[in-house]
């Protein structure tokens, strides 16, 4: 194998890997966005209640609640719920919301980099792609 051939297939491989990590970090963001509109909601919702509210069972059906004692429940995973003091459920969404938009912002990052890592490898594997008689397989623009 030719050193140009044996460069080009690095340079692809590397490529075709970078395409995949971008993928992977841009479904990351997605769902880390998701995750936070989610945090923020129940973060408006708690800081707003106050005395009855709607709450929603589903298919359109809402019955009126009412806070007793201003305690909610907080899900630990599995079924499990830890009843807490409202004011420490707000830190806590707030601590997360916080966390949640540093790895928003973490994610971004990341992809910029790897971004710019692909276009800054771009022409070399046209060039190399262009001497090797492979344009068409590389060239998709």
């Amino acid at each position: 194998m030719s050193e140009e051939r044996e460069e080009f297939q690095n340079l692809s491989d590397q490529y075709v890997y970078l395409e995949s990590l971008l993928r992977a970090l841009s479904d990351q963001e997605r769902l880390i966005t998701a995750y936070l509109q989610e945090t923020e909601g129940a973060l408006a919702a708690l800081k707003s209640l106050s005395g009855g509210f709607l709450a929603n069972l589903g298919a359109g059906v809402f019955v009126q609640a009412a806070t007793a004692d201003q305690k909610v429940f907080v899900s630990l995973g599995q079924s499990v719920f830890a009843e807490r003091p409202k004011e420490e459920v707000v830190a806590y969404l707030e601590k997360r919301r916080d966390e949640l938009q540093k790895s928003i912002q973490a994610t971004q990052i990341r992809e910029r980099q790897t971004a710019g890592a692909m276009q800054s490898m771009e022409p070399r594997l046209r060039e190399l792609a262009s001497k090797l008689g492979l344009a068409r397989w590389f060239l998709r623009e």
